[in-house]
């Protein structure tokens, strides 16, 4: 008998595309203890607590697609404020299954208690930033940000930093700062801000979107500290 677990507002049952070289299924958990006025996943964010999805629902599927669902995506939302993942992730590798984990990184050690097989973390902008522009509830952002940036950049090709190009969030200056945080990383992307879904900050909608030459610049600027800078879509 599978365990039981809560919070999952969302699920895309197949994705070729949200973990690297992997099939899999992707958990969106709900709830965030950050506040980034661009998320789009702003249903997610706002969903009740104890989620709206059934975890047999999601046991019965992963069992009846064993051998073409290769990994389970736990995104968000955020993911590492729901207790259940110390339990539910051993028992997803128990079935032969990769984890890979979106994250804000505000809990690194949950993080580093989940050991994903693959850790995607998002950086918003300058650590000093996160309260007045996130709303980050905590007052040592930049000590728990560094520390999962050590645990991205100890998984070498297994993991990613992502930066989403978010007009007054980030520019030119908050780039660089962001460059000497991850500094050493292998895998680092930059991807524009979507405005496809309504955003937690439906204001936020009209903003102008930093152009495509402005993000290149952000990725040379970011390539003086990393091994590689993709911009996404390009």
């Amino acid at each position: 008998m599978r365990s039981r677990f809560t919070g999952v507002a969302g699920w895309q049952k197949s994705s070729f595309i949200d973990f690297p070289g992997t099939v899999s299924t992707v958990l969106f958990f709900s709830g965030c203890n950050l506040r980034c006025p661009y998320c789009h996943n702003s249903d997610i964010v706002n969903a009740p607590a104890e989620g709206i999805i059934s975890s047999d629902d999601i046991w019965k599927q992963l069992e009846k697609r064993k051998g073409i669902v290769e990994g389970v995506v736990l995104s968000g939302g955020e993911p590492t404020l729901h207790a259940c993942l110390k339990d539910l992730v051993p028992e997803i590798k128990g079935l032969g299954l990769r984890v890979k984990l979106d994250t804000n990184g505000m809990l690194p050690e949950t993080i580093a208690a989940l050991s994903p097989d693959y850790l995607a973390l998002d950086v918003k902008t300058a650590p000093r930033l996160y309260r007045e522009l996130l709303g980050s509830p905590y007052n040592d952002t930049e000590p728990r940000l560094s520390r999962s940036v050590e645990i991205a950049r100890n998984m070498g090709d297994n993991a990613e930093i992502r930066i989403t190009a978010a007009p007054g969030i980030v520019d030119r200056g908050t780039i660089r700062e962001i460059g000497e945080l991850v500094n050493g990383m292998k895998k680092v992307f930059l991807q524009p801000m979507m405005k496809k879904k309504p955003l937690l900050d439906p204001a936020f909608t009209e903003k102008e979107r930093i152009s495509q030459e402005e993000i290149t610049v952000y990725r040379d600027i970011l390539s003086e500290y990393v091994d590689g800078c993709v911009i996404r879509g390009e």
